[in-house]
C-alpha cells in the first residue's frame, strides 16, 4: 500500500480553509486485486490549524480500501 497526503489553497489569497486529499493504491495479498483510492475533503468542522490530507482524508481512504479489497 502507498499513498500521499495533500493541502490545497482555498480562496482569493488563501482566504478559506484549504482543501484536504489523500491518493493511494494497494494491492490484495489473497486475490491480487488492485484498488486506487482518492478521497478530497473540501468541507469540515475543524479548525483551519486542524486540516490535513492525514488527519482528514487518510481515514477515509482507509477505510475505502479496506472495504474495496476485501471482497
Amino acid at each position: 500500500v502507498g499513498g500521499k497526503t495533500g493541502t490545497a489553497q482555498h480562496g482569493e489569497n488563501n482566504s478559506q480553509t484549504p482543501y484536504a486529499w489523500f491518493t493511494s493504491f494497494g494491492k490484495s495479498d489473497s486475490n491480487g486485486k488492485e484498488v486506487a483510492v482518492a478521497v478530497m475533503v473540501e468541507q469540515s468542522d475543524a479548525a483551519r490549524s486542524e486540516v490535513s490530507g492525514n488527519g482528514l482524508a487518510a481515514p477515509v481512504a482507509r477505510a475505502m480500501m479496506a472495504a474495496a479489497l476485501k471482497k
